[in-house]
């Protein structure tokens, strides 16, 4: 018999899968872009803040406990990227600035931060 996480729960093993994908792929994203570093264009910071906002995510699934939460990291993660598209390519830096700021603080900080007060018990 297999032993599955509750209904709606994120499994440790699909987090831990996410983690390790997500990176590989914002690493591949980040070579990919240096690779044509002697011919910057407007692509190629769009394709390292991509690379941020995949890392981030995948930093943050393993401290996610349920699949809704997981898709809304999801959410925002999309948003973030066309935040990041309208301000690289639309040359629009405070965006682009703020956004690489915001998103690995709540990756970063946040996501463990809330993961460690929803274990806390007080009134148990």
């Amino acid at each position: 018999m297999i032993a599955r996480p509750p209904k709606g729960e994120l499994d440790k093993r699909i987090a831990g899968a996410v983690f390790v994908l997500f990176w590989l792929v914002a690493i591949a994203a980040w070579i990919v872009a240096g690779v044509a570093l002697g011919k910057a264009g407007a692509w190629q910071p769009f394709v390292v803040d991509v690379g941020i906002v995949i890392a981030s995510v995948g930093f943050a699934a393993p401290f996610l406990s349920t699949v809704k939460g997981f898709g809304v990291a999801l959410l925002f993660a999309v948003i973030a990227v066309v935040g990041f598209a309208v301000g690289d390519f639309g040359g629009i830096l405070p965006i682009v600035y703020f956004l690489r700021i915001v998103v690995p603080f709540f990756a970063v900080i946040l996501a463990p931060t809330f993961k460690l007060a929803n274990g806390v018990k007080i009134f148990a």
